[in-house]
């Protein structure tokens, strides 16, 4: 089996990125199934702080859906999106092959393991953005009040080289969310759940932390054995998908190819 998982980072384009790049790599082979293998490509153009605004937001979405297209042109059997979630709709209509959605399949299994949650992400734009997913996956009535922390997308080597000082402005934050009532938390970017697991942390005070990554491998994986099984999703009304002419038309205006 064969899945693509989409970074909105520009994970081979600087330095910067690289230990975020392995701890990706290193957590997905923990993860997957032995037959299982992972690709984190990046994206056809890249957008630095793409969360900084809704209109970085629909530039990374569009670059979105076109590496899903490659993806399913490529055999890859299952594509995995960055933690916002961007091209909900686009992507169920442009491609066939099963797509999570990081955060909807998160909060969803999770909701099985803890009573609530809370989010706990880099800066406050960003907040908005996930309460705003929220609202789309009817969670927020489980949702506790969230936090976020600090961190500059040029900290990105430091979190990894030196990472105590920001340990302790996540812990500090954390604790301060816990206190609330909240009995799992979200960190996001993704980045920042994969640093935690590298750095050991996976719970503050009894509070889990999820692991978005993970969840999204498996169910990908889960995804693909049951469409084979003979599960299908749901194609109409709402979830309609156009016509094989259109998504030719569609396909060559997003100029996916190769």
């Amino acid at each position: 089996m064969k899945i693509c998982i989409q970074s909105g980072t520009p994970l081979g384009t600087s330095e910067i990125y690289k230990p975020y790049y392995e701890s990706l790599m290193r957590h997905a082979r923990k993860v997957c199934r032995p037959d299982t293998v992972c690709e984190f490509p990046n994206l056809g153009k890249n957008y630095p702080g793409a969360a900084r605004s809704r209109t970085h937001l629909h530039l990374v979405a569009h670059e979105t859906i076109k590496s899903a297209l490659r993806a399913e042109s490529r055999g890859f059997d299952a594509f995995v999106t960055q933690c916002l979630d961007l091209g909900f709709h686009e992507l169920r209509e442009m491609v066939d092959i099963p797509v999570v959605f990081m955060t909807q399949a998160t909060l969803a299994y999770y909701s099985q393991l803890a009573p609530n949650f809370a989010f706990l992400v880099n800066g406050v734009r960003l907040h908005h953005f996930f309460e705003e997913l929220g609202d789309r996956y009817k969670a927020n009535e489980r949702r506790i009040a969230g936090g976020y922390v600090r961190f500059a997308f040029t900290d990105y080597a430091n979190l990894w080289n030196n990472p105590q000082p920001f340990i302790d402005e996540f812990m500090q934050t954390a604790r301060e969310v816990v206190r609330r009532g909240a009995t799992s938390l979200y960190p996001a970017g993704l980045y920042l759940s994969q640093w935690l697991i590298d750095q050991g942390i996976r719970e503050v005070e009894g509070a889990i932390i999820m692991d978005p990554l993970a969840i999204g491998i498996k169910t990908a994986e889960l995804m693909v054995d049951l469409e084979r099984a003979g599960i299908k999703r749901y194609n109409a009304g709402p979830w309609a998908v156009p016509p094989q002419e259109v998504r030719e038309m569609l396909a060559k205006e997003l100029d996916a190819g190769d």
